[in-house]
């Protein structure tokens, strides 16, 4: 999911500025909903994914810190970004303490708003693909059987495949001993699934196919 693609949510009191703000980022390429108040915000995050919740310090009700915990508590996760005309230390620590990603004393340049909203989301982008690369690394499982009693050293498949994909065992030293113990049928390879990590998905076979036909 790219950055410009993922939900922000803009939550102000101050119709003025809500709106130029709201405007600022949708034209910069963002997908901006707004809020009036901490529990409109709540009750938008219950029904919808946010990557970031920018929220005023001073709302009707709730205020922005407190609004911000119960995000938290409905989408852990959720990136979070202060904003407010009244900034202390006091509040600036507690919003450190919450996992706030940033506070941002008003006036403040719309560059630098931006600029903390992009860096949230590209870091959200990076978990997100590295849990992909996670997925796709130990999706694949061959079953296949250790026929070496776990003596990788020896073993002309666990060899070859370090030296084409350059990769790590699926299971560790602590479980050798336990895979040991086992039925030489049940014995499953410590690179069970790493052996396909680089084979093409069937999809994109076809689809080249497809192309090498037209």
């Amino acid at each position: 999911m790219k950055s410009e693609k993922r939900k922000i949510l803009l939550v102000e009191d101050e119709t003025l500025l809500r709106e130029a703000l709201k405007e600022w980022l949708v034209e910069d390429g963002y997908n901006v909903e707004v809020a009036q108040s901490g529990e409109e915000a709540l009750e938008k995050v219950k029904k919808e994914e946010y990557g970031i919740v920018v929220l005023d310090l001073r709302l009707p009700g709730i205020d922005g810190l407190h609004a911000f915990e119960e995000v938290q508590d409905i989408k852990p996760g959720t990136k979070g970004l202060i904003i407010t005309a009244y900034p202390s230390q006091e509040t600036q620590d507690r919003a450190r303490e919450i996992g706030l990603i940033d506070y941002l004393p008003k006036p403040f340049k719309i560059e630098d708003l931006e600029k903390i909203i992009s860096g949230a989301l590209d870091e959200l982008d990076k978990k997100e693909a590295k849990g992909e690369d996670v997925w796709l690394e130990l999706g694949a499982v061959s079953f296949r059987i250790c026929t070496r009693n776990y003596e990788c050293g020896h073993c002309a498949f666990a060899q070859d495949i370090q030296d084409r994909f350059g990769t790590i065992s699926v299971i560790g030293e602590r479980e050798v001993e336990k895979l040991r113990k086992l039925p030489g049928n049940q014995r499953l390879c410590r690179y069970t699934s790493v052996h396909f990590v680089k084979k093409e998905k069937a999809g994109l076979k076809s689809k080249k196919r497809a192309r090498a036909r037209g």
